[in-house]
């Protein structure tokens, strides 16, 4: 079941995730940012919603490649110069 929510002006139906997805969603994104604390909480939560060891990394590895890929090419200019 969804609920109407809004977060900063925008609108969406908080549940349209499955609870182990959207905590691997909240993982990845604190991973991201590097908050630390939300990573092992919401760690937590992913693995007792069921969460495998497979999907976990899949998650951390997608929080990874933004940041990765802006090295790359930060690096690729650098070297170019």
């Amino acid at each position: 079941m969804t609920t109407e929510e809004e977060f900063f002006n925008i609108k969406y139906k908080k549940g349209s995730l499955d609870p182990k997805t959207a905590q691997l969603v909240f993982f990845a994104a604190c991973i991201a940012i590097g908050h630390e604390g939300g990573a092992r909480r919401h760690l937590k939560q992913a693995r007792e919603c069921g969460a495998t060891e497979d999907e976990i990394t899949e998650a951390m590895v997608y929080a990874m490649r933004p940041a990765a890929a802006k090295v790359r090419d930060l690096a690729k200019v650098v070297i170019a110069h």
